[in-house]
């Protein structure tokens, strides 16, 4: 029994010291051929966003060696000139000390790597792809040229199909064999899913007919949510982006359940959920196309304020929810808020009372470039469009001096109700409106609900025009 404990004794020291022989942090070293260059950059890619981590110069041994005591994060990596021309991707996971070596005459024919099964297994695939790439152009060329359903392009279209076969068999041997790979992942998620087994039917025949719905439903089989890694590499947003974008309806509804959708997927990996709800959030807030600031409330009211998915970047947690507060009241289809202020003769005059088909709720300044040019617009805008469809305009100016803003409204033939923000009986219009800028613009309909909003005078006529068109042939 003693030599027993003794034996035990010795295989944890020995165990323990290889832990400790393990090196720590990262060495990565990479030898260019033709370069002038004495200094290369390393960057990491965070969703559509690239990063610096590290800069190397040119040793007497002719290499750049970057190195660090702390492990990188494992993603997609950029090797780039000092220039800041980018020369070759990389990955990083797994042991974190290799080499990589080629020539920037041809990075992906030269490319050779040691102590790395990710970046060789990755660069193989590469070159294998550029092969079939040069064997494949030229078919696809010559039978473009060839007249349809000729023996000849009969022949050629057989060839290609063979390639492609090849290709695709090449892709699921590379995928089963190496499954954990966060390279093979990250080329899997980049492929699009075969879809056709979900479309033959029991008779062999393909039933084309429900091809967009099988494919969208179907568009994230090869994407593996729940490995984090891939929140480091360029697939993971612009998977989400093209999703989005061209599988979804543009419409708030189709949006929210298609965000449903993704947080459903996104909930195999708590870190996924995290990136996810922050790059969305920060998609729909900074967005430019009206309407999707109600993405970005619903996101925070649905899921990051109840605390169904954690914060991503927890310090901004009480500016965000802020943001979503002051939106909430202004989305598209809410009440507006009233307003009571005063014009120039001192008269109040609530937003709520105008009696019109339309307002527009105009926010200005006389001393604002922009709003001077846009002017002359609205000034056309509600000449034609006071009478016709009982649009009345509500316009609020930020002036602090009266006299100017007086001046500019006679001078300008100002016929509409005319208001100084600073003159308030009923609230701050900044916060109320979410004022950062002039010219603003909301469209309210009859019963002041938000119809538009930040759109210049142009627009709006044309919305209610279509608005007006629409309404009739409803009627109809």
């Amino acid at each position: 029994m003693k030599h027993t404990h003794i034996l035990l004794l010795l295989i944890a020291l020995l165990t323990t010291a290889i832990v400790q022989a393990e090196p720590k942090g990262y060495k990565i070293t990479v030898r260019l051929h033709n370069s002038s260059d004495t200094t290369l950059l390393m960057a990491h890619y965070f969703g559509d966003k690239q990063f610096l981590d590290d800069t190397a110069y040119l040793s007497k041994q002719g290499t750049f060696v970057f190195t660090g005591p702390e492990p990188l994060n494992e993603g997609m990596y950029i090797i780039a000139g000092q220039n800041k021309s980018r020369y070759f991707d990389f990955f990083v996971s797994g042991p974190q000390q290799f080499e990589m070596e080629c020539d920037l005459g041809n990075v992906t024919g030269t490319m050779k790597v040691k102590g790395s099964e990710e970046n060789k297994v990755f660069n193989d695939y590469i070159m294998y792809l550029a092969g079939k790439q040069k064997e494949i152009e030229p078919l696809n060329k010559r039978a473009r040229e060839l007249k349809p359903g000729s023996d000849s392009a009969v022949l050629l279209n057989s060839r290609i199909d063979v390639i492609d076969k090849e290709v695709k068999s090449y892709m699921a041997g590379l995928f089963t064999k190496y499954p954990n790979l966060l390279s093979v992942k990250f080329v899997k998620a980049n492929n699009e899913p075969d879809i056709t087994p979900f479309l033959t039917q029991p008779d062999g025949t393909v039933d084309s007919t429900n091809l967009f719905a099988v494919y969208k439903q179907h568009y994230f089989d090869n994407f593996d949510f729940g490995d984090s890694r891939l929140i480091y590499t360029p697939v993971f947003t612009s998977r989400i982006d093209r999703y989005l974008k061209n599988l979804v309806v543009p419409t708030s509804d189709s949006l929210q359940k298609a965000i449903d959708h993704l947080f459903a997927l996104a909930s195999a990996s708590k870190e996924v959920q995290k990136y996810l709800g922050w790059f969305l959030s920060l998609k729909y807030e900074t967005s430019e196309i009206m309407g999707h600031d109600a993405l970005f409330v619903y996101i925070v009211k649905n899921y990051l304020e109840p605390g169904k998915i954690d914060w991503y970047y927890p310090e901004v947690k009480d500016r965000v929810l802020k943001r979503a507060n002051t939106l909430e009241p202004l989305l598209l289809g809410k009440q507006a808020p009233d307003l009571i202020l005063l014009d120039t003769l001192n008269i109040p005059h609530s937003l709520n009372n105008v009696k019109a088909r339309y307002t527009l709720l105009f926010f200005w300044e006389s001393t604002c470039g922009h709003c001077k040019q846009e002017m002359p617009n609205v000034l056309k805008f509600y000449e034609e469009f006071r009478k016709k469809y009982d649009l009345e305009i509500y316009g609020v100016s930020g002036d602090t001096s009266m006299v100017k803003w007086k001046e500019y409204v006679r001078k300008n033939n100002m016929q509409w109700i005319n208001v100084n923000g600073y003159l308030s009986l009923k609230g701050n219009y900044h916060d109320l409106y979410d004022i950062h800028s002039t010219p603003i613009m909301y469209l309210l309909d009859e019963n002041k609900k938000i119809l538009a909003k930040f759109l210049l005078s142009e627009q709006m006529g044309d919305l209610i025009m279509k608005r007006e068109e629409a309404m009739k042939k409803k009627e109809e």
